[in-house]
Formats: structure tokens, C-alpha cells, sequence
């Protein structure tokens, strides 16, 4: 068979890497444990319609993007799915069928195959041994995890390089497993000609490889996939690496390996196999493409999902429908409390009940990092805590400090002891030689602590991220304290952001959001995504101390924006998981508003109270009274044998961007994210413009990684919490003895062990804007325009009536 050259042999150097990249492109990045946040795997296939990227993933790697049949077949069945919601779907995509066929299409639904043509992929298992590709999947995994953990690892091998590559190469030249034994029959002198610059190899190896350029794209998209968490870290470490100016084509490093192992398994194709690898390539054909489907039995999952929508989004409609026809009502103006939450789907339940009943009281949503890209540095050795949304790089630090320099100077002093004391105990419990006798030694001193910790009796500190007390903001880069000037500027953008700038009332608290539980690797994914993993508690301090700043407020009444004397901003960090809200530093608030504060402090007791009850029966409790509700779910912070602690955003389903009237008094079950906007004070659309590249980005990430979780929950889900082990300090989790990291949720995170608790939809997005100003966005940002386009997100627009108007495109 005449080979068909990807690249020609004497092809640039930059033709080989821009492919490369064009693959790794592809797959999506993840964050570390400690900074964990929720991303959209289909993330870097944007620019593909999401049929044409589900056909894409089914025949690169066997991926289906939806539900199995039964689902959708159950929902019919039991109500969720009506007639007229399959209707609607057809008439959308402008089909001339009926719903009984649909229903025949759906049930005689296959999927597609797999078009495996990859020369690895015909070394099959044994029964002494896997096949050869799972073999050099479980190699690369454990040499990634050796050459990414900076914390857990004591014996690394030496390599200045910082190349995944070169020290791949090293350590397979060292030892050639899994070539070692099998039919592959690797030596070290296989690799001895290969360079160490992982480019110069690329580049060899492409041009040695007989596949076509689209071949190539499939071939190295299949071969990702098949590693998904190791690719996806990888692609983490170079999207931060771009946010912070810096190169890094670590991605591209790990294909170049996935890809040498490739040749090496066409040049070691025995006759027989050779000849089936080369029909399989023969039989291959391009189907992942753009084109419609005109294959009923393809298309027809595709309506049942979109009817699944619908069925949602008709309901959801009536109530902003209903709210509308009283949005006026038991108004007042100005407000004597405003509370601006974080816009996650949790805060929804507790601003409907700390609004209910209350009209002197009016809600706020706005992104949970106030607006403020800022790194936090405490005291001590530890490193700098990113505080803002993965998309944005931080342009602030704000130094705690305790007030005094001396104090500063021996807190520093104290900590720094206490992390050589604890490295000195790391070491002893990593190294080979006293990993063992150090818990023969050592292990009674621990009982105490195993006992209280399983009898739950270790108190939670749920108070809020108080920190020192004091804090200066700085710049990042230069470490040169913020000018008043720009200060201003962030106060402005933070109040025009939440569409705040004139009826203050007296109190303005500003409330972040985040969670508290014990021995839970998956924490960060808990608290708030647009702090970086973070609570929020920290992010709200800096915005109220900001507000509350005297020059700023000069410099904002300036600028048209006069925050009244009587008005004091003060921050708040609300406890996810008990849903309690503590009040950051209450001592600092004026002898003049104690009373509104006591009357604040009660309010948000009772409204607590009230959402506990809410989630009690979706946790297991209902039935208990409040003070009992209220202790069980105190112990769910504690307790470090739970492993559903909360729900997180399960059932998150749209987004809205209106003034809050448009939606007050509206139940809308907590699987909404609130985003305040008022289109009368964004005439030049600027408001809108952040809003629809950061609060709808971000939160398309949230709604397609839940979505993932369940529909693909092996490739796309982070399995059975219950045989996690954390790799490398806080890189991610493998399961069980695999050597993949696990990306996603936890089962446990979306499935209560008889029911999913997340229904997989894709984000509705309800905006209050012209539709001129939201066309003027999409034509400025190609990213945002694809998913509206590429429906990976439904938007549309919300009438005077609270009627949903679907955008046309």
C-alpha cells in the first residue's frame, strides 16, 4: 500500500506544530483540585455545530455526547416528554414528520461506530495481559503523573529540560515498558535516535507516519481522547500559561509521545495484522462534519433532547410570565437593605425567601468575585490563591497583613517554622527508607485524632473567610500599591456592573458564597467558580472595604455615581451547605445602623431557615424540625464519611440577565443563575458586551460539565468518590488502580444512588436587551456567537410580558 504523507518530509518545523496544536486544541483544560472549577469538555469543538461534534467524538473515540434511548423513551412515558414539546422540536428544525416516527426512529437507534483505523488498536488483549494501546496508555499516565507532582514525590528523576517529552523519553530509554514482553518488542536502542526536543521529533515522526492530514486530525483526536485527563491537564497547564504571557505546548508534547508510540506500532505489525490495519484505514471516511443530518434515526435523539428542553423551558416561561403581571408590586424605593449575592443557582433559593414578605429588602446578583481579578497572599509561605474566574488573568494581589509590621514579621516568622516542621514530617512519610517506621513510631499519636474525626466531633469553621482584619490591594506585576485613580475605577465598574448606582439604601452587604466539608478532594468544585475554586468571603471583604473607602466614594460621585453617608457597604460569605450567612466583621459596622443590622441578622436567620427546609427533602431530611434540620446539616461539614455533602449546581438549567423585578416572587427551584442588568443604563452596550463573554461563558461552562457528568459520566465523569486517590497534592484524582486522572463530577455529585439528581439540559440564556445591542456582541465576539450558533446554549430574549422570545439567529 503506497503511504499517503501528512506533511512532507522537508516540510517547516512550523506546518508540523501548527497541526499539532490545531489537535490539542480540541480537548478542553481542567484546574487543579485546590482551584478547581467547572469547564465545558466540548469546549475547543466551539466552533463545530454540536451534532457535527457529537459525530466527531463517536467516531474518533466511541463518545456519545447524549442519553441512551431509554431516557428519553422514560420521560415520554412518564409525562416530562409531552406531544407537543416533540412537536415543537420538528417544527424548529423545519422537519415534515410525524412524532410516531420519531418515537420508531428513536427506538431503532443504533449510534454510529467507531472508525478505528490507529495501528496501536490492532495489538489486542491476551489473556496474560491488556491490550497494547490500554498498556501504553497506562505508561504515559504514570509518566505524566511522575513529571507534574511538585508536592508528593521525593525521588524524581533528573531532567532540567522541563520537557514532558524528554523526560518521557528518559524514562522509556530506561526502561521500554510496555514494549517489554509483548509483541511490540521494544528495546532502548528503538528511541536512541529520537531528539530529545520534542519539535525535532514531531517533526521526524509526522513526516515518517503514512496518514493523510485529516487522517492525522482524527487519528491524534482519538488517541487525546483516549487519555483524556492527562490531555486536559495538559491543556490547563498551557491555557494558564497564556493568561500569565507565557508559551507552553505541553499538549502538544504529550501527542508527539502518543504519536511515536503510533509509528513504533506500524513498524512492528506483524504480516496478518498489518494487512487488517491497513483495510480499517481503507474503510475509513470523514464523517464528523458540519453537514445536516438528513438520517432520521441520527437526528432523532437529538429532537427528544430539544423536546426534554422545551418541556422545561415552558414551564419556566409561565412563571416569568406570572411575575411579570406583579413585578411593580409592594415596591420601594429607595430600599432600606440591599444584599448583592453571588450569581450562582444556590443563591436563587435564599434571595426568594429573604425577599418574601419583605419589600424593604431588594436582592442583587452579580458575579461571585465582585468584579476584582485579584490574587490573595496571606502570611507565610504559602503561594499566592488565584480569586477570580479561570477565563481572566489576575491583575491585583491584596497582602493581608495583621496592622503592625513587627506583628506581620513574627506571624511570617511562626508559619514559615510550622511548614519546615511539616515538610520534615512529609518527608519522613514519602521517603522509601521511614515510610514505614514513622507510622510505627508515630501512629498512636494520631488515635485522637482518627477517633474524634470518625465519632464527628471536629467543630467546623463556618464563619467566613475573616482573615487578618487589614489588607493593602496591590498590582501583580511590579507589587506597586493601586492608585486612588484606579481604585475609583474599580468601584465604578463593580457598582455599573450590578446596575447599582443610585437608590442606596442604608445597608449594602455583599455576600460571597462557599462551602465547608471534611477529608472531600472535590471542595473547590463546591464553592464559588468565579473566585477560582475559593469561597467567597475574602472577594466580598475587598469590594465592601472599596465602597466604604471615603476617597473612593469622592472619586465615584465624580463620575456620577454618589454613594450617600448613610449607606455602609459590609460583606458576608454564605455556607452552601448549611446556608447560613456570617456577617464579616460586624464590629466595624456604624453605632447608627445597628438596629437595621440586628433587623438584616434576623432575615437572614429566618430566610435560612426556610431554604434548609426547601433542600431538606432533595438531601434525605425532610421530616425533621428545624432545629433538628439545621444540626444534621451542620454535621454534614464535618463529617469526613459524607460523600454528598450538598448539591452544588445539579439542575442548574438558565441563566437571566434583567433587574431583578423582572423575576422577584418567581419559584424558580433554585436551577437558575440571576445576573442583575438594567438595559436603561447600558445605552452604549459596554454592560452587556462583559456580560455576555464572562457571567454566560462561565456559566455554559458549569451547565455543559454537569451535562458531561451524566451523559458520558466514564470519559467526561470523575467516577466513585469512595476510591479516589489524589495524584500528585492537588493535580486531580485517579480511581481505583488507573493512571488517567478522572475530570469532572463525581457520580456522587449528580446521582443520589437511585435517581440522577442533574437533568441534562443545555443553558437557556434569557437576556432584557434590544436586539440590536445583543446582535452587536455575537458580531464582536466569535466565541460567544459560536455556541448561540452552534447551539451549545439556547438564547432568547425576554419580552415586556415575561414571554420568552427565541433569538433568531
Amino acid at each position: 500500500m503506497t503511504a499517503k504523507l501528512a506533511v512532507s518530509l522537508a516540510a517547516p518545523e512550523k506546518e508540523v506544530t501548527a497541526l499539532l496544536s490545531g489537535i490539542s486544541q480540541t480537548i478542553a483544560p481542567i484546574w487543579p483540585l485546590d482551584r478547581w472549577i467547572a469547564v465545558n469538555p466540548w469546549w475547543g469543538l466551539r466552533d463545530m455545530s454540536i451534532i457535527g461534534a457529537a459525530r466527531k467524538l463517536r467516531q474518533n473515540a466511541g463518545i456519545e455526547m447524549l442519553m441512551p434511548a431509554e431516557f428519553y423513551l422514560n420521560a415520554l412515558e412518564s409525562g416530562r416528554i409531552r406531544e407537543e414539546d416533540l412537536l415543537a422540536a420538528i417544527s424548529e428544525r423545519q422537519l415534515e414528520v410525524s412524532v410516531d416516527a420519531v418515537i420508531g426512529a428513536l427506538k431503532g437507534n443504533r449510534g454510529g461506530d467507531r472508525q478505528v483505523f490507529s495501528a496501536l488498536e490492532h495489538f489486542p488483549a491476551s489473556n496474560s495481559r491488556p491490550s497494547l494501546a490500554a498498556e501504553i496508555r497506562e505508561q504515559v499516565g504514570r509518566v505524566c503523573a511522575r513529571f507534574f507532582d511538585q508536592r508528593q514525590s521525593r525521588w524524581r528523576a533528573e531532567d532540567d529540560s522541563g520537557s514532558l517529552f524528554a523526560f518521557w523519553l528518559d524514562q522509556t530509554r530506561i526502561d521500554p515498558w510496555p514494549g517489554k514482553g509483548s509483541e511490540l518488542r521494544m528495546t532502548r536502542e528503538d528511541l536512541s535516535g529520537l531528539p530529545s526536543d520534542w519539535r525535532l521529533a514531531a517533526d521526524r515522526i509526522i513526516g515518517d507516519l503514512p496518514y493523510t492530514q485529516s487522517e492525522l486530525e482524527a487519528l491524534g483526536h482519538s488517541l487525546l481522547c483516549g487519555l483524556t485527563g492527562w490531555a486536559s491537564w495538559c491543556r490547563g497547564v498551557d491555557w494558564r500559561a497564556g493568561l500569565e504571557g507565557r508559551s507552553s505546548r505541553v499538549c502538544d508534547e504529550l501527542l508527539t509521545i502518543l504519536l511515536t508510540w503510533e509509528k513504533l506500532a506500524i513498524d512492528r505489525l506483524p504480516v496478518e495484522r498489518k494487512s487488517a490495519w491497513q483495510r480499517s484505514r481503507g474503510a475509513w471516511t470523514d464523517t464528523a462534519t458540519d453537514s445536516p443530518s438528513l438520517d432520521l434515526q441520527e437526528m432523532s435523539p437529538w429532537l427528544f433532547q430539544r423536546a426534554f428542553e422545551l418541556a422545561w423551558t415552558r414551564s419556566f416561561e409561565s412563571r416569568l410570565i406570572k411575575a411579570a403581571s406583579n413585578h411593580d408590586k409592594d415596591k420601594v424605593t429607595p430600599p432600606a437593605i440591599q444584599a448583592a449575592f453571588c450569581i450562582d443557582v444556590r443563591s436563587e433559593v435564599f434571595r426568594r425567601h429573604l425577599e418574601s414578605g419583605r419589600p424593604g429588602i431588594q436582592t442583587i446578583g452579580f458575579a461571585g468575585f465582585f468584579g476584582i481579578p485579584v490574587t490573595r497572599q496571606e502570611p507565610g509561605p504559602r503561594e499566592d490563591e488565584p480569586r477570580l474566574p479561570g477565563l481572566l488573568a489576575p491583575s491585583y494581589r491584596f497582602n493581608e497583613s495583621t496592622g503592625n509590621l513587627a506583628a506581620d514579621r513574627e506571624l511570617n516568622r511562626r508559619l514559615d517554622q510550622r511548614e519546615m516542621t511539616r515538610e520534615s514530617v512529609r518527608k519522613g512519610k514519602y521517603s522509601s527508607l521511614s515510610t514505614f517506621t514513622l507510622v510505627e513510631t508515630t501512629g498512636l499519636a494520631w488515635a485522637w485524632k482518627l477517633i474524634r474525626d470518625s465519632l464527628n466531633r471536629k467543630s467546623a469553621s463556618i464563619s467566613g473567610e475573616d482573615g487578618l482584619g487589614e489588607g493593602r490591594l496591590c498590582h501583580v506585576h511590579g507589587g506597586d500599591p493601586v492608585r486612588d485613580e484606579e481604585r475609583v475605577t474599580i468601584g465604578e465598574n463593580l457598582l455599573r456592573g450590578m446596575s447599582l448606582t443610585n437608590n442606596f439604601g442604608s445597608l449594602l452587604l455583599l455576600v460571597g458564597h462557599g462551602t465547608h466539608t471534611d477529608n472531600n478532594p472535590n471542595e473547590a468544585g463546591l464553592a464559588c467558580g468565579a473566585c477560582g475554586g475559593k469561597n467567597g468571603g475574602v472577594n466580598a471583604r475587598i469590594a465592601a472595604e472599596l465602597l466604604n473607602d471615603r476617597i473612593v466614594r469622592e472619586g465615584l460621585a465624580e463620575r456620577g455615581i454618589r454613594i450617600p453617608d448613610y449607606c455602609w457597604a459590609l460583606a458576608a460569605e454564605h455556607c452552601t451547605v448549611t446556608d447560613r450567612i456570617s456577617i464579616i466583621g460586624p464590629d466595624l459596622v456604624p453605632d447608627s445602623h445597628l438596629i437595621q443590622l440586628e433587623e438584616l441578622e434576623r432575615a437572614l436567620a429566618e430566610a435560612g431557615r426556610k431554604t434548609r427546609r426547601e433542600r431538606a427533602a432533595a438531601l434525605g431530611l425532610n421530616g425533621s424540625k428545624d432545629s433538628e434540620l439545621a444540626e444534621a446539616m451542620e454535621k454534614r461539614t464535618t463529617n469526613w464519611a459524607e460523600v454528598r455533602p450538598e448539591w452544588g449546581l445539579a439542575n442548574n438549567a438558565a441563566i437571566i440577565f434583567a433587574k431583578r423585578q423582572r423575576s422577584r416572587a418567581a419559584n424558580l427551584g433554585g436551577r437558575c443563575f440571576l445576573h442583575d442588568y438594567d438595559p436603561g443604563r447600558d445605552e452604549d452596550g459596554k454592560i452587556l458586551d462583559a456580560l455576555m463573554t464572562a457571567p454566560m461563558v462561565v456559566a455554559n461552562w458549569i451547565n455543559l460539565q454537569y451535562f458531561a457528568s451524566v451523559t458520558a459520566p466514564t470519559v467526561y465523569g470523575a467516577g466513585n468518590k469512595l476510591l479516589h486517590s489524589v495524584a500528585g497534592g492537588n493535580l486531580g484524582v485517579i480511581e481505583g488502580n488507573g493512571t488517567d486522572l478522572r475530570i469532572g463530577l463525581p457520580i456522587q455529585s449528580v446521582h443520589d444512588g437511585r435517581l440522577w439528581r442533574h437533568e441534562p439540559m443545555r443553558l437557556t440564556v434569557v437576556i432584557d436587551a434590544p436586539e440590536a445591542r445583543i446582535r452587536a456582541v455575537l458580531e464582536k465576539h466569535p466565541d460567544v456567537a459560536a455556541l448561540v450558533n452552534n447551539q451549545w446554549l439556547w438564547l432568547y430574549q425576554l419580552g415586556s410580558g415575561g414571554e420568552l422570545i427565541p433569538w433568531s439567529g
